[in-house]
């Protein structure tokens, strides 16, 4: 997330200053919480709603952000016209208002008693009926990819995601409260790859959202085009023996979601070694995400770039006039 909401265009100067940077941390939290609150007394579906409509006319106000949007767009589905992707920009930060006004609601979306998640299992795995039996999930910023959490609790596992902490302590607060109705374990990403490694040992589940570039990752074919990946979830698999599940949340209308969960990915190849196992996973990993992506690519959070400056220049005339 941006360091600031308001004058981020001078992020870099005011951070430096403790005492500007703490003044605009407060703004923005006065800010984003009023709208929070807000969307917190409306029902779901309005709140929801209003957001995606905000979505759609603020979004194009972050200039840099919807270039990345398009460009993202336009190397995910190059048979599109630039018209076609405009409009799927459109799409894609509807989307985002949507979950930033269901996020002050996760409280209704997670309540069982509420028609508003699908669960839809393609092949059961030992941790579905075992709580004691761990596996790794991985999955995309697709639609509200936070139910996710709440579906992996109600089939029986302990999840357990890592979540970005934001550079603002105040809506940092606030979003871990939102996020405390997933009925899911969060570790700060901050804590590193430990976390995840006791909670496997102690039989809960990581939650990993891989879809995203991973500076210093492992480059992993992506739409064509190399993408730095993470191998985290692959490596995990491998070491504890767990199945590798991948897991699609999808949009569905009324502020409703169908979470479903795939067969696991195994090695195509058994007898490779260890390292190319791992990288022959998350090789299937992003081929799950390219057609999830291509099905529904306005559910995709594409807001920071996936693929380097360079093949996004050379690839796409959308970086043209910047």
């Amino acid at each position: 997330m941006a360091k600031f909401i308001l004058a981020n265009a001078h992020r870099d100067k005011l951070f430096n200053n403790r005492v500007a940077r703490n003044v605009l941390w407060f703004i923005d939290y006065v800010v984003l919480a009023s709208v929070m609150s807000l969307f917190r007394l409306m029902p779901v579906t309005w709140a929801s709603a209003l957001g995606a409509r905000l979505g759609q006319m603020f979004g194009r106000i972050f200039g840099r952000r919807n270039q990345h949007v398009r460009a993202n767009l336009t190397m995910s589905l190059p048979d599109r016209s630039p018209a076609e992707i405009d409009n799927l920009a459109n799409q894609v930060w509807a989307n985002a208002g949507a979950v930033l006004g269901e996020y002050p609601n996760l409280a209704k979306l997670c309540n069982p008693k509420r028609d508003t998640l699908e669960i839809e299992v393609l092949e059961q795995i030992p941790a579905y009926s075992d709580p004691t039996k761990p596996a790794v999930f991985v999955s995309a910023h697709l639609a509200n990819w936070e139910m996710m959490a709440t579906a992996i609790a109600r089939l029986g596992v302990r999840p357990c995601a890592m979540y970005a902490p934001l550079t603002n302590p105040w809506l940092d607060r606030t979003m871990l409260q939102y996020r405390g109705m997933l009925g899911c374990e969060l570790v700060s990403r901050n804590e590193g790859l430990r976390a995840f490694v006791d909670a496997l040992k102690s039989g809960r589940s990581p939650i990993m959202l891989t879809d995203r570039r991973v500076e210093g990752g492992k480059p992993i074919p992506f739409f064509d085009e190399d993408k730095e990946s993470s191998l985290l979830p692959a490596r995990l698999a491998l070491r504890f023996g767990v199945p590798l599940v991948p897991v699609q949340a999808e949009r569905l209308p009324g502020a409703r979601f169908r979470v479903r969960f795939y067969p696991p990915l195994v090695p195509s190849d058994p007898t490779m070694d260890r390292d190319n196992q791992t990288v022959d996973l998350a090789r299937q990993i992003n081929e799950k995400f390219e057609q999830w992506i291509t099905a529904k690519p306005g559910d995709w959070l594409c807001t920071s770039k996936i693929w380097p400056s360079s093949i996004l220049r050379a690839k796409t005339d959308i970086y043209e006039d910047a």
